[in-house]
């Protein structure tokens, strides 16, 4: 069985942030315990720890008294830490099935499981390997969350404003991630999962390394430029010659002849070669590109990328986060490079599905290299989500304003 727990704060004026803490809170109220943990079965789950000891290796989790003796406690995403503690880390939870095991707990001095403590959802589950027994037998009736390509919103975090309008231009990688598009509070993904991104794919470790990266990336000058380059002299093009349908060929010569003005015409026959060989090849494969995206509802029957920047921008929204999950920044720190990120989108681009676009050629051009495989494909499925699904921030909040449409 379980209890009620010692919750504080119950009201009828609370907000559940996501639909797991909404099954929590009816079973709760049905006192339907096996209802209760069957509903964690099915959610990512939490443990706290001490940073300085998970930075050092394998750790014991945070035990909570209760009853005269010890238990764990656990807390489901919606439930974490608004605002990060400095010596305190989330930790993903696996597989809760194996606590007794993995961290050698006894019945002996382990008490039971405490649920989410302090909050209206709060539960408390006396045992020990005869709860893990019933765990075991309700986690083979659940499905597993899914861990990619999900669209999060937290019902109580971040839903109208620049701060948001920010968070809604970096959403193509927290729909991949299925996390919070909407939040920087303790984690993004998890504190291990946070601070191995940003070490692993991009060399951070301290928040000087975590402040140059976001630079590049707020500067566009993450990616390569020739994509930007010529993307630019397109858009030139097209205002100086309004109505009018600018050609490849024509595309390619002006970018030409501004890169060789730039040179003061000082360029040898060979150079000259091999630039437009390079021009070719870059303006060819946004055509391409470009095609595929109006087959594929990516733009419409007409329509042309107007920047890849969004990529830069919208990977600097995640940086941010990450940066404040692996404890490299402060929540200020995040929130100003989220709303300098949403600045520069909008100064770039005109709607949501502008920056889209522009945030896949970005990807694609970086990685798919024309294969259209896994690189383009779920930054389509991202698409789709993000324009189709109605409670995307994409349909409810403003381009120009972040406010609600």
């Amino acid at each position: 069985m379980g209890t009620r727990g010692r919750a504080q704060g119950e009201s009828t004026g609370w907000t559940a942030p996501t639909e797991v803490e909404d099954a929590l809170a009816e079973a709760r109220e049905r006192e339907d315990w096996d209802a209760y943990l069957a509903a964690l079965t099915r959610a990512e789950l939490f443990v706290y720890v001490f940073k300085d000891q998970m930075d050092r290796g394998p750790v014991q989790p945070r035990l909570y008294t209760r009853d005269g003796g010890w238990c764990l406690e656990v807390r489901t995403r919606g439930m974490l830490l608004r605002e990060p503690r400095k010596h305190l880390v989330a930790a993903r939870l696996p597989d809760p099935g194996r606590l007794w095991k993995r961290w050698k707990l006894s019945d002996a001095d382990y008490v039971g499981l405490v649920v989410n403590p302090g909050t209206p959802v709060e539960a408390y589950f006396p045992g020990g390997r005869a709860l893990a027994r019933r765990w075991h037998r309700l986690a083979r009736k659940s499905e597993p969350p899914p861990g990619e390509n999900v669209l999060r919103t937290r019902r109580n975090g971040i839903l109208t404003g620049p701060f948001a309008h920010g968070l809604a231009c970096g959403a193509h990688l927290a729909v991949r991630n299925a996390v919070f598009w909407n939040d920087v509070g303790d984690v993004c993904l998890s504190y291990a999962d946070d601070e191995e991104i940003l070490r692993e794919l991009w060399g951070v470790t301290d928040h000087a390394g975590w402040r140059e990266q976001l630079d590049h990336l707020l500067a566009g000058t993450n990616s390569p430029g020739e994509p930007e380059f010529v993307l630019g002299v397109r858009a030139e093009l097209a205002r100086l010659l309004p109505g009018t349908q600018v050609t490849a060929e024509q595309w390619r010569e002006a970018a030409f002849d501004c890169l060789v003005e730039a040179h003061d015409g000082a360029m040898r026959e060979a150079e000259r070669r091999a630039l437009r060989a390079v021009l070719t090849s870059v303006t060819g494969k946004i055509l391409r590109y470009e095609a595929r995206f109006r087959a594929d509802g990516l733009l419409p029957p007409s329509g042309r990328v107007r920047s890849a920047l969004a990529y830069d921008y919208g990977r600097a929204v995640n940086v941010a986060r990450w940066g404040r999950g692996a404890r490299l920044a402060t929540t200020m720190q995040a929130e100003e490079a989220v709303i300098r990120a949403g600045e520069l989108c909008r100064e770039t681009y005109d709607s949501w599905a502008e920056l889209s676009a522009g945030y896949v050629l970005g990807r694609a051009l970086r990685f798919d290299e024309e294969t259209f495989g896994e690189w383009y494909q779920s930054s389509l499925i991202q698409h789709r989500i993000l324009t189709g699904d109605p409670v995307s921030p994409w349909r409810s909040l403003s381009f120009g304003t972040g406010a609600p449409l």
